[in-house]
């Protein structure tokens, strides 16, 4: 009884508001509603963060574009269609063009550092920026400092705090980033500094400006090829970032500070055969891109 009565009220209701002047049957936005995001008004937001915060999770899209979780989860994976490899966010299929980025890039790199020779090797440095956890957060972005870390076969290089509010450009990479990586290799080598050394990092905005390119060549450093779309084959993804946030998980830091010296001390204290090996294990993934023909492969 109760569900003809549903039905008769709610088709009595319809027709109501049609003489009303209603031409749709779906519903008005009401005060208060929850504010839906749709594919004109935030996709591209979302794509331009995604592009320069590639390890950023589906809540940390949603606060920085204002939109909801639900939102941001299908703007990711069905508009843009993006999957995470490596705590990276990626396309869910390499296009052709992609793969055959991989597979150039992986063959040139293993003609260059493959062999029985271990020099090569040690002559790369790599780094990559990521967010990392001090506190449990008040809102969304508390809580968090980005840091750029780098380091090479022989143990960490430098790890360089962004300031809070700092936008990641090109230029803050060329005027802070790099000097630090230069001054530390000035000590260790003061003769020739970064001169003949190798430079690995991926293909975000801030990595890519001329300004940077100068700075490089500048330093004496040359870029090591990766494609796009390669957190698979990036040693800070696959390696460094993964095992220092497992070894900072759970605790709580008073301030920036102390995390800081958190991670110095983690980095300081890896045993320095973790570091080469790491660059090993580069190489074995530059064979697996070869075998798989440039497509995303299995691995541990």
């Amino acid at each position: 009884m109760w569900r003809r009565y549903f039905i008769v009220f709610n088709y009595q209701k319809v027709v109501s508001l049609f003489r009303e002047g209603r031409t749709s049957v779906q519903d008005a936005p009401r005060p208060g509603a929850p504010k839906l995001a749709t594919n004109n008004d935030k996709l591209s937001e979302v794509k331009e963060y995604v592009e320069s915060f590639p390890h950023s999770s589906v809540e940390e899209v949603a606060n920085y574009v204002g939109i909801s979780t639900g939102s941001a989860h299908t703007i990711l994976k069905a508009d843009l269609e993006l999957r995470k490899v490596q705590v990276r966010w990626v396309p869910h299929c390499l296009t052709f063009s992609q793969k055959a980025a991989r597979l150039q890039m992986a063959e040139e790199n293993l003609e260059i550092y493959e062999g029985s020779n271990p020099r090569p090797l040690l002559e790369i440095e790599t780094g990559d920026e990521t967010w990392i956890q001090f506190k449990p957060p008040i809102r969304k972005q508390d809580g968090r400092v980005l840091y750029w870390i780098f380091f090479d076969g022989l143990g960490p290089v430098a790890q360089i705090p962004v300031p809070k509010g700092q936008t990641l450009t090109g230029q803050f990479y060329t005027d802070v980033v790099l000097p630090e990586v230069e001054k530390y290799y000035l000590k260790r080598r003061p003769k020739t500094g970064t001169r003949g050394l190798k430079i690995l990092h991926d293909n975000a905005k801030p990595h890519k400006s001329l300004a940077v390119r100068q700075k490089i060549k500048d330093m004496g450093m040359h870029e090591v090829p990766h494609p796009p779309y390669s957190p698979d084959i990036a040693p800070c993804d696959f390696w460094l970032f993964r095992k220092l946030k497992d070894n900072l998980t759970g605790r709580e830091f008073e301030d920036r500070l102390s995390l800081g010296r958190a991670i110095y001390r983690y980095l300081e204290v890896t045993p320095k055969d973790e570091y080469r090996k790491t660059f090993e294990n580069w190489i074995k993934r530059l064979n697996s891109v070869v075998a798989y023909k440039g497509d995303y492969f299995e691995h541990s």
